[in-house]
């Protein structure tokens, strides 16, 4: 033991699996050895154990990948997850950094649904009723759904649509949205500026599940300054640093190089 309580055999366990998680493809023996700079018999005899726990499983060919049992053990750690119960100590910080309400939406049927919100304390109620249902293609929040689909996918569920003009700034043109879409794509978040009620503005960024898939996004709605404004900007990389901390709270990992 080192430290009074790491075991460094675990801790060695441990670094191979990521190992093998960050190569995306089977080592060999060799290869974990020089990766790692222990004994061969070292990695040779934790490489053995874990296969006995299925967590490590082995190629017709000698390699070694994960096992299908720490697939089982994500599934698990993945059911016992409360979104909201993660999410809500950074949306409550959200809201304090920004005085704006903060939003947490899922999109289902072709809505945006809100499953939790942090009210501002500035007074005036923007925000919508937890399960109430609000249109894909003129909130920030929809729009992130709609970047992270197909664009063929984005399309069909625009067409399949009443767009509606709820204001003059509401885009109801299916190529002009589809344009928008591909922006917000690319730059991670995306803005709503007056297209569902006028003198609200809504910024929202996605949250990815341990899969690595938008499964969610945060968001802040207000009357916040003009979208050119440093307040504005400043309120962009906040909801995107929230969005970021959320996808790692749920067990989300960037994809790394591979090895």
């Amino acid at each position: 033991m080192r430290d009074g309580n790491i075991i460094l055999s675990v801790a060695k366990a441990m670094e191979l699996l990521q190992i093998l998680s960050r190569a995306g493809r089977p080592l060999s023996l060799k290869e974990l050895t020089d990766l790692c700079g222990y004994p061969k018999s070292t990695v040779f005899g934790l490489l053995t154990t874990m296969r006995l726990h299925d967590v490590v499983t082995q190629t017709p060919e000698g390699k070694y990948t994960l096992g299908l049992r720490l697939f089982e053990y994500g599934r698990q750690v993945e059911r016992s997850w409360d979104i909201s119960r993660v999410a809500r100590p950074y949306m409550e910080h959200l809201c304090r950094q920004t005085g704006a309400s903060v939003m947490l939406s899922v999109c289902e049927g072709g809505s945006v649904i809100t499953l939790d919100q942090v009210e501002s304390r500035e007074g005036l109620r923007i925000v919508s009723d937890i399960g109430s249902r609000l249109p894909v293609f003129c909130t920030s929040q929809g729009k992130v759904f709609l970047a992270h689909m197909s664009r063929a996918g984005a399309e069909n569920l625009l067409r399949g649509q009443s767009l509606t003009q709820f204001t003059p700034h509401t885009i109801t043109d299916i190529p002009s949205l589809l344009r928008e879409v591909e922006v917000c794509r690319t730059q991670g978040y995306a803005i709503e500026n007056g297209e569902y009620k006028i003198g609200l503005r809504s910024i929202s960024a996605p949250i990815y599940n341990v899969g690595g898939k938008v499964q969610y996004t945060v968001g802040i709605i207000g009357m916040l300054r003009s979208t050119h404004s440093d307040e504005f900007r400043a309120a962009v990389q906040r909801v995107c640093a929230t969005a970021t901390m959320i996808s790692a709270a749920l067990g989300y990992r960037k994809q790394e190089d591979s090895l």
